[in-house]
Protein backbone atom coordinates (compact mmCIF):
# COMPACT_ATOMS: atom_id res chain seq x y z
CA UNK A 1 0.00 0.00 0.00
CA UNK A 2 1.54 3.73 -0.96
CA UNK A 3 1.01 6.39 1.26
CA UNK A 4 0.94 9.58 0.10
CA UNK A 5 2.75 12.54 1.69
CA UNK A 6 1.04 15.51 1.99
CA UNK A 7 3.01 18.82 0.91
CA UNK A 8 2.68 21.60 3.10
CA UNK A 9 3.01 25.20 2.17
CA UNK A 10 5.27 27.22 4.46
CA UNK A 11 4.48 31.12 4.84
CA UNK A 12 6.97 33.21 7.31
CA UNK A 13 4.51 35.98 9.20
CA UNK A 14 6.32 38.84 11.31
CA UNK A 15 4.51 40.65 13.93
CA UNK A 16 6.13 43.98 13.92
CA UNK A 17 5.67 46.46 16.33
CA UNK A 18 6.57 48.67 19.57
CA UNK A 19 5.89 47.31 22.89
CA UNK A 20 2.94 47.45 24.35
CA UNK A 21 0.48 47.23 20.70
CA UNK A 22 -0.64 43.70 21.95
CA UNK A 23 1.64 40.87 19.35
CA UNK A 24 2.53 38.79 22.10
CA UNK A 25 -1.55 38.72 22.57
CA UNK A 26 -2.13 38.22 18.83
CA UNK A 27 0.36 35.51 18.73
CA UNK A 28 -1.18 33.52 21.64
CA UNK A 29 -4.53 33.63 20.82
CA UNK A 30 -3.95 32.21 16.89
CA UNK A 31 -1.54 29.35 18.56
CA UNK A 32 -5.00 28.71 21.65
CA UNK A 33 -2.69 29.84 24.29
CA UNK A 34 -4.92 30.70 27.69
CA UNK A 35 -1.93 32.10 29.39
CA UNK A 36 -1.78 35.67 29.62
CA UNK A 37 1.39 37.15 27.79
CA UNK A 38 4.26 38.46 29.30
CA UNK A 39 6.85 41.41 27.95
CA UNK A 40 8.28 40.16 25.22
CA UNK A 41 12.35 39.62 26.09
CA UNK A 42 13.72 37.62 23.31
CA UNK A 43 12.09 37.19 19.68
CA UNK A 44 10.11 34.17 19.82
CA UNK A 45 9.00 31.97 17.27
CA UNK A 46 5.89 30.00 17.19
CA UNK A 47 4.60 27.39 14.36
CA UNK A 48 1.30 27.21 13.21
CA UNK A 49 -0.31 24.49 11.01
CA UNK A 50 -3.51 25.09 9.08
CA UNK A 51 -5.08 22.67 6.64
CA UNK A 52 -1.50 22.22 4.06
CA UNK A 53 -0.15 25.48 5.16
CA UNK A 54 3.13 25.49 7.53
CA UNK A 55 2.66 29.39 9.13
CA UNK A 56 6.08 30.39 10.80
CA UNK A 57 5.16 33.54 13.39
CA UNK A 58 8.27 35.55 13.99
CA UNK A 59 7.57 37.82 17.36
CA UNK A 60 9.52 40.39 17.68
CA UNK A 61 10.05 42.30 20.92
CA UNK A 62 11.01 45.22 21.73
CA UNK A 63 9.93 48.31 23.16
CA UNK A 64 11.13 51.56 20.82
CA UNK A 65 11.77 51.67 17.13
CA UNK A 66 15.27 50.75 16.88
CA UNK A 67 15.32 47.90 19.26
CA UNK A 68 12.63 46.45 17.06
CA UNK A 69 14.58 46.98 13.56
CA UNK A 70 17.59 45.39 15.53
CA UNK A 71 15.85 42.11 17.31
CA UNK A 72 13.62 41.59 13.62
CA UNK A 73 17.16 41.36 11.82
CA UNK A 74 18.65 38.77 14.30
CA UNK A 75 16.08 36.66 12.69
CA UNK A 76 18.04 36.36 9.70
CA UNK A 77 14.90 35.00 8.00
CA UNK A 78 15.85 35.04 4.07
CA UNK A 79 12.06 36.30 3.07
CA UNK A 80 8.98 37.30 5.01
CA UNK A 81 5.68 36.21 2.93
CA UNK A 82 3.57 38.44 5.25
CA UNK A 83 4.74 41.27 7.66
CA UNK A 84 1.98 42.64 10.19
CA UNK A 85 2.70 46.01 11.64
CA UNK A 86 0.84 46.33 14.69
CA UNK A 87 -0.39 49.59 16.74
CA UNK A 88 -2.32 50.30 19.18
CA UNK A 89 -5.49 52.31 18.32
CA UNK A 90 -5.47 54.64 21.22
CA UNK A 91 -2.12 55.62 20.73
CA UNK A 92 -0.55 58.06 18.13
CA UNK A 93 3.42 57.43 18.66
CA UNK A 94 2.69 53.48 18.18
CA UNK A 95 1.34 54.39 14.76
CA UNK A 96 4.34 56.72 13.71
CA UNK A 97 6.30 53.96 14.43
CA UNK A 98 5.39 52.26 12.03
CA UNK A 99 6.11 54.35 9.91
CA UNK A 100 9.76 54.96 11.54
CA UNK A 101 10.48 51.35 11.77
CA UNK A 102 9.44 51.01 7.19
CA UNK A 103 11.74 54.15 7.20
CA UNK A 104 15.36 52.10 8.74
CA UNK A 105 14.08 48.87 6.36
CA UNK A 106 13.71 50.95 3.06
CA UNK A 107 16.70 53.36 4.41
CA UNK A 108 18.72 49.62 4.77
CA UNK A 109 17.62 48.37 0.99
CA UNK A 110 16.11 45.77 3.10
CA UNK A 111 13.53 43.70 1.08
CA UNK A 112 11.09 43.78 3.54
CA UNK A 113 7.63 41.06 2.49
CA UNK A 114 5.84 40.18 -0.73
CA UNK A 115 3.07 41.48 1.76
CA UNK A 116 2.24 44.56 4.07
CA UNK A 117 -0.82 44.24 6.80
CA UNK A 118 -1.29 47.33 9.11
CA UNK A 119 -3.64 45.92 12.56
CA UNK A 120 -5.08 48.69 14.74
CA UNK A 121 -5.24 46.51 17.98
CA UNK A 122 -7.02 47.29 21.27
CA UNK A 123 -10.18 48.11 19.43
CA UNK A 124 -12.35 47.38 22.76
CA UNK A 125 -10.07 50.41 24.68
CA UNK A 126 -10.71 52.51 21.70
CA UNK A 127 -14.70 52.00 22.41
CA UNK A 128 -14.72 52.54 26.03
CA UNK A 129 -12.38 55.80 25.30
CA UNK A 130 -14.91 56.92 22.45
CA UNK A 131 -11.95 57.84 19.94
CA UNK A 132 -9.46 55.76 17.82
CA UNK A 133 -6.74 56.39 15.42
CA UNK A 134 -6.88 55.20 12.08
CA UNK A 135 -4.04 53.90 9.81
CA UNK A 136 -5.32 54.66 6.36
CA UNK A 137 -2.92 57.69 5.97
CA UNK A 138 0.57 55.40 6.94
CA UNK A 139 -1.06 52.53 5.30
CA UNK A 140 -0.97 53.96 1.82
CA UNK A 141 2.33 55.87 2.34
CA UNK A 142 3.91 52.44 3.02
CA UNK A 143 1.98 50.48 0.98
CA UNK A 144 0.31 48.31 3.02
CA UNK A 145 -1.86 45.92 1.14
CA UNK A 146 -4.74 45.56 3.73
CA UNK A 147 -5.92 47.56 7.07
CA UNK A 148 -7.42 45.65 9.88
CA UNK A 149 -8.81 47.02 13.57
CA UNK A 150 -9.14 44.44 15.60
CA UNK A 151 -9.04 43.64 19.75
CA UNK A 152 -6.78 40.38 20.42
CA UNK A 153 -7.87 40.31 23.93
CA UNK A 154 -11.78 40.03 22.46
CA UNK A 155 -12.09 39.15 18.71
CA UNK A 156 -12.95 35.16 17.82
CA UNK A 157 -9.52 33.47 17.20
CA UNK A 158 -11.08 33.18 13.71
CA UNK A 159 -10.86 37.21 13.17
CA UNK A 160 -7.05 36.97 13.53
CA UNK A 161 -6.95 33.88 11.44
CA UNK A 162 -7.78 35.94 8.58
CA UNK A 163 -5.22 38.57 9.47
CA UNK A 164 -2.62 35.82 9.02
CA UNK A 165 -4.03 34.19 6.07
CA UNK A 166 -4.92 36.95 3.84
CA UNK A 167 -6.93 37.50 1.18
CA UNK A 168 -5.26 35.50 -0.97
Amino acid sequence: MQQHKVMAFRRVVALLGVGGVGKTTFAYRLLGLSDVPVITLRPSYYRLYIGNYEYDILDVPGQLVYEVALKFASFKVSIVNRLIYMYDVTNYESLHAIAELHSIFIERKSSISEEVVIVGNKRDLAEEVGFYIEADEIASSIGADEVYYISAVKDPPEVLMKILRGVN
